[in-house]
């Protein structure tokens, strides 16, 4: 049975010998600039059990103290289509001591667009009908009126955010914050419109670099965990082509970690002159609201591990990105070295004889 064993040896070296040469890792450091491409799917999950900044119901004011607003909304967005339902209790007192109830249901249809991509888009403010019944002074009347819902997109870390009847009479104007708000992503697509480093002592010239993400993003506490598929395609070295995995974290910068965050100060943008057209209500009347603290705009920063597989390399690494203000885009309208995207790791890889 010997000659067996030497016929395998032989036989291995002779693969050996044939096969893959493989080189030493060689260190990667890559700088890319791009943006969203597609949103792709969207659930909202919003709530609220507390006490209410501003509340006006049917011409009648609520003493903020004292009173008790409870609601929850849940809206799926597919592209630029919206659908969900919420309800509303809210319960108290006017400065004269009238009580007032309101119990309401919403169904949400449309949505007002805080950010368009192709073929989908991210809510500023969720559009429906609100039905339900509304007592003062033990008297009860029906309601049903269109209402506008700001999306806790453009005002994180726990609102407040604003709901508004669109009548010409702003019957209900509510302003109150939130205790949880989620968002699921699922298939977001992200590209590059530039990539360019080096690999060992090699320049990287040219390529680009695709992801599909689905990521779950907590805008009470300002987070985001994230995962999906990565993919360089027509790299020059071409030996970069490969396709993975990635995973990673995100934070959503405030203005009191914007230096520790971005590097420089401010990096959040007030908008909340702009509420009503973000909230589709053109006649919102914001004299009674608050001038600022309804909508803010931020950025993003992301950071994470990759691995990618490719016929002549592999590669290992971890990125991190910085987000433009706002966070639709990176490297775009706050450049390297504050903005864009780096990564850094170690590229193995290996060629076959022709």
């Amino acid at each position: 049975m010997k000659w067996i064993y030497v016929a395998l040896i032989a036989m291995a070296s002779l693969l050996v010998s044939n096969g893959a040469v493989a080189y030493g890792p060689q260190p990667l450091a890559l700088t890319m600039t791009g943006g969203i491409n597609s949103i792709g799917g969207q659930n909202y999950i919003l709530g609220q059990h507390g006490s209410v900044d501003y509340a006006s119901v049917m011409g009648q004011t609520l003493n903020p103290h004292g009173s008790l607003l409870a609601y929850s909304l849940t809206a799926d967005v597919v592209g630029a289509s919206v659908s969900g339902h919420g309800t509303l209790h809210l319960v108290g007192t006017t400065a004269g001591g009238k009580s007032i109830t309101l119990d309401a249901r919403i169904s949400i249809q449309n949505m007002v667009p805080a950010e368009s991509f192709q073929g989908s888009a991210i809510p500023s403010a969720f559009l429906g009908l609100l039905t339900g019944t509304f007592s003062t002074g033990g008297v009860s009347s029906s309601v049903s009126l269109p209402v506008s819902v700001v999306s806790p997109f453009i005002n994180t870390y726990g609102g407040p955010i604003v709901l508004a009847s669109l009548d010409t009479a702003n019957s209900i104007e509510l302003v109150s914050a939130y205790q949880f708000a989620d968002i699921f992503y699922s298939n977001v697509q992200v590209f590059t419109v530039s990539v360019t480093g080096t690999v060992g002592g090699t320049p990287v010239t040219a390529g680009s670099a695709t992801l599909s993400t689905w990521a779950m993003e907590n805008l009470r506490a300002g987070t985001e965990v994230e995962a999906g598929s990565i993919a360089f395609q027509g790299m020059n070295p071409s030996m970069l082509d490969s396709s993975g995995f990635y995973s990673g974290s995100s934070v959503i910068p405030s203005s009191s970690n914007c230096l520790s965050t971005y590097g420089f100060s401010p990096c959040t943008t007030d908008c909340t002159a702009y509420l009503p057209l973000l909230m589709g209500a053109p006649d919102l009347n914001t004299g009674p609201l608050p001038s600022s603290g309804l909508c803010t705009i931020t950025g993003f920063i992301s950071s994470g591990t990759f691995h990618t597989h490719g016929s002549h390399a592999q590669i290992s690494g971890s990125y991190r990105t910085v987000w433009d203000i706002p966070s639709v885009s990176f490297g775009i309208s706050i450049p390297p070295p504050f903005g864009g995207s780096t990564i850094t790791g170690s590229v193995s890889s290996w060629s076959t004889p022709s």
